[in-house]
């Protein structure tokens, strides 16, 4: 049950915001600002009472013009340090085939090199993984998560190499030191690989692919997912974790295990993979959380509609509760997705804001309209070319806004299994994976495009569905790099 009594609050928090986002620079703008207070404060009454309107906070995205070569991967791991990012596994080709032809997931089409873009610098260098653990980090769908200047990966589905008959799920995981890895990246290989991978553990408690990662006060979680063993089937499913697992590092015998490990089973509501999990700022002391929206498969064989709140994260005692109310529209598969947040310490407000850029939807656009449908029978789950944001104290309720035509969509069928790379210099205090409003609007005027970050890589598909009477439509890796914008967009009237 959502506790409703704190929708009044948020959206007063939301107006606050919006205000303190919208401050005046100069005396000459404070006629503008407080014209803005108005608008803000009329447009959320509008969607406090359910009216139509679209979200205040506008993403769009533009191609970004390069002069130089970049990998183009899906289901990579991410890292991003001092404006170097780092991409680690994934595949180089669209979605796999279903009928294994030609055969789904072969070797030779995934990455298995280790990447090191720059953009400042221009620059794009990649090194074959090292043979120790080809396997495992050229595996696709791994769990990972990035803290300050470590990153951590565990799992994924790997590929087969000559000591192996068939692909299965890893069971490693790594802590590996970014900035040594870079080094590592940049020098060919030279790099001791005890400097670049600190820990590396061997332990079926992280077989799992295609799930989630947080790392939150030194506690591990891999939330949903699946162990897939063997080579890839149609039809056939892995084994569902149907949970969330926490554990830390230890330490013993001059060994790094897992450890404290603490399983939280719901065979219902966490029966999830390749869903979006977004973290989130918190009320209370556990001032972490997270947020699963939509997942796959339902018993229906469709997607999770209904959003998981997670608490209970920095005691290391998770806790789950489903909103049964809420039912997801758009963007319910694994692909980009932007995190942004506001908070005030002096009132303990806070306000979540994230937008999925496209990615695989339960409902899309209606031909020749603005309007949602679902899609006809043979035709669910299309890939999307919808942004869709959702408002949430990441504990009890989401409101979700999709940008319908005139606002933007996507240019093409895009975001499936990609990756959003924040601009440095937005973070949220005490949580890097979060924007900080205030920081993106501070110094920029209403009603103008700020550059947040790129989406990068995932799959592009020509059709919002690739089976066709005539034959099954190839995706493919896409290529492009896009450039995405975060605009306050305040309508000239109500």
């Amino acid at each position: 049950m959502i506790k409703t009594q704190y929708i009044n609050v948020f959206f007063s928090v939301c107006i606050v915001v919006l205000m303190f986002g919208c401050k005046e620079r100069t005396s000459q703008k404070t006629e503008t600002s407080n014209t803005v207070q108005l608008l803000v404060s009329s447009h959320l009454e509008n969607v406090k009472n359910n009216v139509a309107v679209p979200d205040l906070f506008q993403i769009s995205v533009q191609e970004a013009i390069l002069n130089f070569k970049i990998p183009a991967i899906q289901s990579a791991a991410v890292a991003n340090y001092n404006g170097n990012w780092v991409f680690i596994g994934g595949r180089k080709e669209g979605l796999h085939s279903m009928d294994n032809d030609p055969p789904a997931f072969e070797k030779y089409r995934a990455n298995d090199s280790i990447w090191v873009v720059n953009m400042k610098s221009e620059t794009s260098i990649g090194v074959p993984v090292p043979s120790l653990y080809e396997r495992n980090l050229s595996a696709t769908s791994q769990e990972h998560y990035q803290v300050a200047d470590k990153l951590y990966i565990a799992g994924g589905f790997t590929v087969k190499d000559t000591s192996a008959v068939s692909d299965w799920t890893s069971d490693m995981f790594f802590e590996i030191d970014i900035p040594s890895l870079i080094d590592y990246v940049i020098n060919n290989g030279t790099t001791p690989l005890e400097q670049v991978f600190t820990k590396v553990i061997q332990n079926p408690f992280v077989q799992v692919t295609g799930g989630e990662m947080m790392v939150v006060n030194n506690h591990f979680y891999i939330i949903g997912g699946q162990n897939y063993t063997g080579a890839y089937i149609p039809g056939n499913t892995g084994k569902y974790t149907n949970s969330i697992r926490k554990f830390n590092l230890t330490k013993s015998n001059n060994q790094w295990t897992l450890s404290d490990t603490l399983t939280l089973l719901d065979s219902e509501n966490l029966h999830r993979r390749d869903f979006n999990m977004t973290e989130t700022v918190m009320y209370g002391n556990d001032s972490i959380g997270a947020v699963i929206y939509g997942g796959v498969f339902t018993k229906q064989e469709m997607a999770f509609r209904n959003p998981v709140y997670i608490n209970g994260l920095v005691s290391g005692k998770p806790s789950i509760e489903v909103d049964t109310t809420f039912l997801q529209k758009t963007n319910l598969y694994s692909g980009a997705k932007i995190q942004a947040a506001m908070l005030f310490n002096d009132k303990g407000w806070l306000y979540n804001h994230t937008t999925f850029l496209g990615g695989i939807s339960y409902m899309t656009l209606k031909r020749s309209a603005d309007s949602l449908v679902v899609p006809d029978a043979g035709d669910e789950l299309p890939f999307s070319n919808l942004i869709s944001s959702f408002l949430t104290d990441g504990e009890f309720y989401s409101i979700e806004k999709v940008q319908l035509p005139p606002n933007e969509t996507l240019p093409t069928y895009l975001g499936t299994n990609a990756a959003f790379i924040a601009t440095d210099g937005f973070a949220l205090y005490g949580h890097p994976e979060l924007l900080d409003l205030n920081k993106i609007f501070v110094n920029s005027d209403v009603n103008q495009p700020v550059s947040i970050g790129y989406m990068f890589g995932g799959i592009a598909s020509p059709v919002p569905n690739t089976f066709t009477p005539n034959g099954h439509m190839s995706t493919a890796v896409n290529k492009k790099l896009y450039e995405v914008f975060m605009t306050m967009k305040l309508p000239e009237s109500e």
